[in-house]
């Protein structure tokens, strides 16, 4: 059948028109202008517009739009691969491909890509509407295409903007549109193992916003031998009920491979626990436990997609041995084993990633491999793309897979097996002010190097600068610091511990005091084990006199991402914290003074912010304010100035009003301390 019809016909005239030159070109008849007229218009148009023609996509026509916005002089005539190499393995190459092989118009909505627009290195990110049209031939075929382009990247930051400012006004953890997404969130772990020899990364979409949560689900365990367990699996059908199932079995399978050896009686026992059930009949299932010093791995496929194992250099090979049925179906399971080399990643994930409306199973999972491997190698998206290979898969392979749409959930496990493990952390220096500043800047980097979350890097931040703080405060004598030493490492098992070190003599809290010691109550309150070790006595000597050593230890997490609809952005929060500066800010309002304390409120700042609450309230004869809202640590120094000048305005029956963000930094402390807050009054939006 001939896919021309008249519209179509009418589009080629034009674009042959524009294509030629004027001298090679005969005037047209009415029902399409002159030649020159239609060439003026069309470079005229407001919307930018580009024409290819043959199986390299040869430019043979832009308008002054489109060359104005790509700036790159002289294209025509040239392929595209040549004119934008660099929208190689972002997905458009192939868009045009397929409208060139069938003759099938392909629309995209808000795409990312990074360009390059002039002649430097230098990579721009955007966001485009665009059209790909076919451009058939006389006889029907097709010879090439027309693209119709719209710019929407201020649109799109807009939003952001805008979203971020909605969602920074909600609970903390407010992150999700309605329950069932609420309790999808809920059944699933998304806290992911930190290891020194393995990265793990995971991301999980929600289903289109007109479907409910279904059934995917991903875990990633450390074993008690210290193996790795990865699992990614599918419930069939969505909404509660497939939630429900999905949380039962990821529960029983944690459970079975914590406490079997053996992973083909974990499977058999999986097996028969959802043949019982009709929710979790079918349901589809990977596994694959790996040995990440030695790199061996065994796994099985219950029907489930095979992990794809892709390489520093981009190569890819897929698992696909241990071929078996889905779960409770009766079908045998079967075990293959692997090599993971050192550097090599293992994607694992659920066919809502590779299902695509007109096209195959096969043609997804090549089209995965190839983002995969552009991802492994960072040739895809470079611009702000993470160092974290792990991360950069996940996030890749999610964005650009899906960017097309998708009607079921979509789940992603990315875990590489490092070639060399994550280093220790060894800072040696002299206990002053300035070493506190030394410390919290290092020890933030090193967390951020092996991804640990925002909530852990809380943790350990304020623990670590508790730590120090009491070293600089009380090991030595005044004028006569000493050494200090802090050391970190992330433990085999998971997690991560840290020792403080002094070789001072340990003193004691004074027990008469209101306002101090509660340094070692944060420690132990925020991380897991908090414990104050002081190296053997000679006999007769005071406790703590040969130095003392603090040993924090966490069990630290990475954090997986969940995101919900197409948005541009996660539905959890970026960790974007500010840098730990200092800063007050002082103003009167109806209830009198109001002081705003903005970044680390520490042994550094806090004599600043208690001389400032009392300059605000005239010695403590006026009723003070804090806003701590923009705080970003809250160390003992920073309590003990608040209960300093609580103290002091109480002598004078004025009265200290805290103000916190629930959930936040200041108000975990504030809370830990029982130190009561209001919380900020929302802030109405200004009439139009």
């Amino acid at each position: 059948m001939n896919p021309r019809n008249t519209a179509v016909g009418a589009g080629q005239d034009l674009m042959a028109a524009v294509a030629d030159t004027p001298e090679s070109t005969p005037a047209l008849d009415h029902t399409a202008g002159a030649a020159e007229v239609v060439r003026e218009v069309f470079d005229q148009l407001p919307v930018m517009v580009v024409a290819w023609e043959g199986p390299d996509h040869v430019a043979v026509a832009a308008n002054e739009a489109y060359r104005r916005y790509v700036g790159r002089p002289g294209f025509i005539g040239s392929p595209w691969s040549e004119v934008m190499p660099e929208i190689r393995g972002q997905q458009f190459f192939e868009i045009l491909d397929a409208v060139y092989t069938t003759g099938r118009t392909q629309v995209g909505s808000e795409w990312r890509f990074q360009i390059r627009r002039d002649d430097t290195d230098r990579l721009h990110e955007i966001f485009v509407d665009f059209t790909v049209s076919p451009r058939f031939g006389p006889d029907g075929e097709v010879v090439g295409s027309t693209c119709f382009v719209t710019d929407v990247t201020d649109r799109v930051h807009e939003r952001h903007e805008a979203a971020l400012r909605t969602a920074h006004v909600q609970e903390r953890y407010e992150a999700v549109h309605d329950v069932v997404v609420e309790l999808q969130r809920a059944l699933l772990s998304m806290a992911l193992p930190v290891m020194p020899t393995a990265h793990v990364a995971a991301r999980y979409l929600v289903a289109a916003e007109d479907q409910a949560a279904g059934g995917d689900w991903f875990d990633a365990l450390v074993l008690d031998n210290g193996h790795l367990a990865l699992v990614v699996g599918d419930v069939v059908g969505h909404g509660v009920a497939a939630s429900a199932a999905m949380g039962q079995l990821r529960a029983v399978l944690e459970e079975l491979l914590r406490t079997e050896t053996e992973l083909k009686t974990v499977l058999e026992r999986l097996d028969a626990y959802a043949s019982h059930s009709p929710s979790m009949r079918a349901a589809t299932v990977a596994v694959l436990v790996l040995d990440p010093e030695t790199g061996q791995a065994v796994y099985a496929r219950c029907g489930h997609p095979a992990p794809l194992v892709v390489s520093e250099d981009g190569s890819v090979r897929h698992l696909d041995a241990a071929s078996g049925g889905p779960l409770g179906t009766g079908a045998p399971h079967q075990l293959a084993h692997a090599t993971i080399a050192p550097g090599e990643l293992v994607l694992m994930y659920s066919d809502g990633l590779v299902e695509r409306a007109g096209h195959s199973l096969d043609e997804g999972v090549a089209d995965l491999a190839r983002v995969a491997a552009d991802a492994m190698t960072n040739s895809s998206m470079p611009l702000g793309a993470s160092a974290v290979v792990a991360d950069r898969v996940a996030e890749m392979t999610m964005e650009l897979m899906t960017r097309g749409g998708h009607e079921d959930d979509v789940t992603v496990l990315a875990v590489q097996r490092l070639a060399e493990p994550v280093p220790g952390l060894d800072l040696r220096l002299t206990a002053t002010r300035d070493s506190l500043h030394q410390v919290n800047a290092a020890f933030g980097t090193w967390l951020a190097s092996f991804g640990a979350s925002p909530a852990d890097r809380f943790a350990l931040e304020l623990s670590v600068t508790e730590a120090v703080t009491n070293v600089i405060e009380h090991a030595y004598p005044a004028g006569r610091p000493g050494p200090l030493t802090v050391t970190g490492a992330v433990l085999p098992a998971g997690g991560v511990s840290v020792r403080v070190v002094d070789e001072g003599r340990w003193r004691s809290p004074d027990p008469a005091s209101t306002t101090g010691g509660r340094g070692l109550l944060l420690m132990t309150q925020v991380v897991d084990e908090a414990e104050v070790i002081h190296p053997p006595q000679s006999a007769g000597s005071a406790e703590g006199s040969r130095g003392t050593t603090v040993v924090l230890r966490h069990h630290a997490h990475r954090q997986a991402v969940m995101a919900s609809g197409r948005g541009l952005i996660d539905d959890e929060l970026d960790d974007d914290r500010p840098i730990a500066d200092f800063d007050v800010v002082g103003h009167e309002d109806d209830d009198g003074p109001v002081v705003s304390f903005r970044g680390t409120v520490d042994l550094d700042t806090a004599e600043r912010a208690r001389a400032s609450l009392l300059g605000a309230s005239r010695g403590g004869v006026r009723s003070l304010t804090v806003d701590l809202t923009e705080v970003t640590q809250l160390a003992s120094a920073g309590v003990r100035s608040l209960f300093e000048v609580r103290e002091q305005l109480a002598a004078n029956r004025k009265e200290l009003v805290l103000v916190a963000e629930p959930g936040s930094a200041a108000a975990v402390v504030l809370e830990l301390v029982s130190l009561p807050y209001q919380h900020p009054v929302p802030t109405r939006p200004t009439p139009a």
